[in-house]
């Protein structure tokens, strides 16, 4: 029978498992007051397509579809994490955040846990030791350059990947050294296909597990190296697979699309690019979502030569440490060896992005208690143990309120993107989002100035904002001055020699400016012809730049209809179909137009043939799913419009018909989930807000309905069924 423990021995315990749990519990503390203002973050930049456009997100079907040739693609398990978010809350962007800040977590005391194994092999005092450790880890989780992987959703690719990069790292490091083998292999590898599923860049972590074997276990032999052959086998053959399908595939395709620079010219702009992140480390000043990083096509090109000094000295730095410090040359080297898959020879079409120094701070944050200690020892001398707390501590909280700050910035989509526009004011995509972000909010009036800024400092896109501010006019009701952007719009489309694409994208907008111009109240009856003539044309023009655009399409049938050329478009329609039944546009219009003459019964077939191609089929599901929702077919038509919504989720008019069909159908619950996802959309539209509003009247929900009558009246204070129904919930 065991000895009893004494009452002491048992406190003793306690308290020693009391105190291994403190820093793990402080770092999630530390990492939570951090992000705290993050979880209301709304989805920008990328989260449109990986997120809100992104059919297998919104309909499930990366649960539904599941294969083990797609779960072992890249990047797979990101879009089934969010999947898992849209299933648990739809577009609310909170649990989003949420689930964001706990991987981030996690990987902090992923780092914490190693930290605390590396610093135990270069100090022997175990206070010391986890102390090191959690400012290590504490430094990860609150630098300010960390807000763009873990505040912007798309960027949870970084979070998981460095997750099973680290979980795999850790495998290897706690892994007893006669026990390595082939079997931790296999656990690493599992870790590292995981990984795959989060990004590509988990590439890098056997040579990571390589750069710690050769500093800690190793101490700098080969040879000793060697003798772990069973280990390492496996990995030479994943890296040569891994080499193959970044160079082979990723290379041929990402420079078939013309949009990256040549290899060559991407390694001399990655120096000037890594000096950067060296500056964002230690100086976390200036953040930008958008960088407007110009290429380097020479070694004198500036900032060249500095930039790899820099890189060399530090490399010089690493390899002078690595017996007397191995934490400083593990840290210098880990940093390196994170970002070569996207800051080496691989050109990416985006050349900098704050997002991609998460994983190398991973490890090079190791170094960061050590410096502190060698600041402290050179200013404080004898009381350096007092001098280093100290100053972690200041450094931590300034650190911390950087984050703060910056995810305030998160926080509103204008203030994000006009921070973007004022310190990238030459680059195009900036003004595109800050404009769209206007726009979301029905404030084209400051939209407008956006685009004509935009105009003027970004040259090579001219037509592009020309053609933006066309919408706008009309958006704000002046099609006149719509259709002289437009029309200055096509003229530099066709000076700067754009695509066909984009020149009938042009002429289609402008035949919208002018069919605008004949709906206007103030164009008389002449006028109205003239401007429908014009509309006519410029459909024609765009239909011909490109045959396959049904957008033009449907407006030149409604233009001929206006013009009273209805008869004659049908008989034409008609004739092509005679001789090509299966010619889509033929079909699609003529359905369109029958549709349009409210001859729904007759426009069935046509929208049946018409649904075959599947260009622009959101469109072709939409119309085809009015016409059956005439004919009171309403099972068929929700049907119709849920594929137009499988093809396109953003597309907000489907969101809106589809809730009035379940309206009939009683069916609010599911009318309300439409309604409300159009709304994320398109939050400053009174259709969707006054039909949400009846709706939770009609339930009892005074409170939300009138939030939303509200928002009608702040558009239109003199909207008159917002008025009506206000009063009358107002009494109840």
């Amino acid at each position: 029978m065991p000895p009893k423990k004494k009452p002491g021995q048992q406190r003793k315990k306690k308290f020693t498992r009391a105190v291994g749990l403190l820093p793990p519990a402080i770092l999630v503390v530390l990492g939570s007051i951090a992000y705290w203002n993050s979880t209301d973050a709304p989805f920008v930049f990328d989260d449109l397509e990986t997120i809100q456009r992104n059919t297998g997100v919104r309909f499930g079907d990366y649960f539904s579809n599941f294969s083990l040739a797609g779960f072992l693609s890249t990047r797979s398990l990101l879009f089934v994490t969010f999947a898992f978010n849209h299933w648990v809350g739809g577009q609310n962007v909170t649990g989003y955040h949420i689930l964001n800040l706990a991987f981030h977590v996690l990987n902090g005391l992923l780092v914490f846990f190693t930290a605390r194994n590396i610093f135990r092999r270069v100090r022997s005092d175990e206070t010391t030791v986890r102390m090191y450790a959690m400012l290590a880890a504490a430094f990860f989780l609150v630098h300010p350059v960390q807000t763009e992987s873990v505040t912007y959703v798309s960027s949870r690719s970084e979070l998981l990947s460095t997750f099973f990069y680290l979980a795999g790292f850790a495998v290897f490091v706690f892994t007893p050294e006669q026990k390595i083998g082939f079997l931790t292999a296999i656990s690493v590898l599992a870790c590292l296909l995981l990984g795959f599923g989060g990004k590509e860049t988990i590439v890098t972590l056997p040579l990571a597990i390589l750069l710690f074997d050769f500093l800690f276990i190793a101490k700098g032999s080969f040879k000793a190296i060697c003798t772990r052959w069973r280990f390492y086998l496996i990995f030479v053959i994943a890296a040569a697979l891994s080499s193959y399908y970044l160079l082979a595939k990723q290379v041929v395709r990402l420079q078939a699309t013309g949009q990256t620079l040549l290899p060559r010219y991407y390694f001399l702009t990655q120096q000037r690019v890594i000096a950067r992140y060296l500056r964002l480390v230690v100086l976390p000043a200036g953040l930008n979502l958008d960088y407007d990083f110009t290429g380097s096509t020479s070694l004198i090109s500036p900032g060249v030569l500095p930039a790899m000094l820099l890189i060399l000295s530090l490399i010089f730095i690493g390899w002078k440490c690595r017996r007397a410090s191995p934490v400083i040359a593990f840290s210098i080297f880990w940093f390196f060896i994170a970002l070569s898959p996207t800051s080496s020879i691989i050109p990416i079409p985006d050349v900098i992005f704050e997002h991609r120094l998460y994983l190398p701070l991973a490890g090079a944050c190791m170094a960061f208690p050590f410096l502190i200690e060698w600041i402290a020892a050179i200013a404080a001398g004898s009381r350096q143990k007092k001098a280093l707390g100290i100053t972690a501590v200041l450094l931590l909280i300034a650190l911390t309120i950087g984050t703060v700050l910056r995810n305030e910035v998160w926080r509103d989509e204008v203030r994000l993107l006009s921070d973007v526009v004022a310190k990238s004011p030459h680059k195009q995509r900036p003004y595109n989002g800050l404009i769209y972000a206007y726009m979301r909010r029905g404030q084209v009036d400051r939209a407008i100035p956006v685009a004509k800024l935009g105009a003027e400092n970004v040259p090579g896109a001219q037509a592009s904002f020309l053609d933006t501010l066309g919408t706008l006019y009309v958006q704000s009701g002046q099609p006149v001055e719509a259709v002289g952007y437009f029309q200055k719009s096509h003229q530099e489309a066709l000076r700067a020699r754009a695509s066909t694409e984009f020149i009938a994208f042009s002429l289609n907008n402008l035949g919208r400016a002018h069919l605008a111009v004949a709906n206007s109240p103030q164009t008389g009856g002449a006028g109205r012809r003239a401007a429908l003539r014009n509309a006519r044309e410029s459909f024609q023009k765009s239909l011909e730049a490109n045959p396959g655009d049904i957008r033009p399409l449907d407006n030149l049938i409604s233009a001929s209809r206006a013009l009273g050329e209805a008869a004659e478009l049908e008989q034409d329609l008609r004739k092509k179909i005679a001789v090509k039944s299966d010619d889509f546009s033929s079909a699609y219009g003529l359905a369109a137009l029958l549709s349009l003459e409210e001859r729904y019964a007759e426009s069935l077939p046509y929208f049946q043939k018409a649904e075959a191609r599947n260009t622009f089929r959101e469109i072709v599901f939409f119309n085809h799913a009015f016409a059956l929702a005439k004919l009171n077919e309403i099972e068929r038509a929700i049907d119709k419009y849920l594929q137009a919504l499988r093809t396109d989720p953003t597309f907000s008019e489907a969101r809106y018909n589809l809730a009035l069909l379940y309206i009939q159908k009683r069916d609010y619950d599911s009318a309300v989930r439409q309604l409300e996802d159009a709304l994320k959309q398109d939050p400053q539209n009174s259709r969707f807000n006054l039909k949400l509003a009846e709706i939770y009247a009609y339930q009892g929900k005074v409170a939300m309905a009138k939030k939303n009558l509200q928002e009608v009246l702040r558009i239109d204070p003199q909207d008159a069924q917002a008025l009506s129904l206000i009063q009358r919930i107002g009494r109840n």
